[in-house]
């Protein structure tokens, strides 16, 4: 079977029309029209329901069988190409959150040998998006946050550090005069807030429902420094891990809540990859050297 067939097949179950996908290969309309046959020959069963030409592709109840299993079998062949690249080189694709690149990762890089950040690619992006890259192989690590609970069976995750939830308001805010806050009280406040591919956002998401309140977020970021930043100029508060370093000009504000969500960080990676023993080694490192951290004493 052709991997490139199984590539047009799950194009075409897509874009419902042979020339976009004509298109989106560079390719002629015979060509993908050739690539149906051969899979439909080979599996001994027919794929597409031919009516009219005019109409969006339509498939048959093998067609939909094959269209998962194709899938599946892309991601699979995606991860081998991706895992065999990086085992070749001993160089490990590291997803980290900005959060996590901050206020974790340099508290930790006197320890490891400066031969490993040669061999290290980070990717900065959020938590949610790392768990993604990591699932579809574009990296092989991460260390990322999660709240409350990590279910995924798929991936192996070494956990080092809990932390609660806050509200970050200037000091000379008005509420700076609390001690400690309930979420429901914050019903009328505007608040910037961290994007939908952090684990913030599904803290703040948590919180609302549970509070049964739809708070008003006038400003959203990918940066944490801009969020730390337009708090500090009075746009809104903010919900944040007590893991962020806070700058002078502004403090924390406890939660009551019961059930507020926690921030969770760990190490993780597939349970299905095979690691060269230099890759091993970097993963060991990097997982002692976090898990030798007191993160409540800073």
């Amino acid at each position: 079977m052709n991997i490139k067939d199984l590539q047009y097949y799950v194009s075409l179950t897509q874009l419902k029309n042979f020339s976009l996908v004509a298109a989106q290969f560079h390719v002629s309309q015979p060509t993908i029209s050739a690539a149906i046959r051969r899979l439909e020959t080979e599996l001994k069963t027919q794929l597409l329901i031919r009516a009219n030409p005019h109409l969006p592709v339509a498939l048959t109840t093998t067609g939909i069988q094959v269209q998962r299993h194709a899938n599946q079998i892309l991601l699979e062949h995606q991860l081998m190409c991706q895992e065999v690249a990086h085992t070749t080189t001993d160089q490990l694709v590291i997803g980290m959150p900005p959060i996590i690149e901050i206020n974790y990762f340099p508290r930790i890089a006197s320890q490891l040998p400066q031969a490993l950040f040669s061999q290290i690619q980070p990717i900065s992006q959020g938590s949610l998006a790392a768990l993604k890259g990591l699932k579809n192989g574009q990296l092989d690590l991460a260390v990322l946050a999660y709240l409350n609970e990590f279910t995924d069976t798929t991936i192996q995750l070494t956990t080092f550090d809990t932390q609660s939830f806050s509200i970050v308001v200037p000091t000379d805010d008005p509420l700076a005069t609390y001690s400690q806050l309930q979420f429901r009280s914050l019903r009328h406040q505007h608040f910037v807030a961290l994007k939908d591919n952090f684990v913030h956002r599904q803290a703040f998401r948590q919180l609302s429902h549970q509070n049964h309140v739809r708070p008003t977020i006038v400003f959203e970021s990918n940066e944490i420094g801009s969020i730390l930043n337009m708090v500090r100029q009075h746009v809104g508060i903010a919900l944040l891990s007590n893991a962020v370093q806070l700058p002078a000009g502004l403090q924390r504000l406890p939660l009551t809540d019961a059930q507020a969500p926690t921030f969770n960080v760990g190490v993780a990676y597939r349970h299905s990859m095979t690691f060269s023993p230099t890759q091993a080694d970097l993963i060991q490192r990097l997982t002692a050297a976090f898990q030798s951290v007191d993160w409540h004493a800073y």
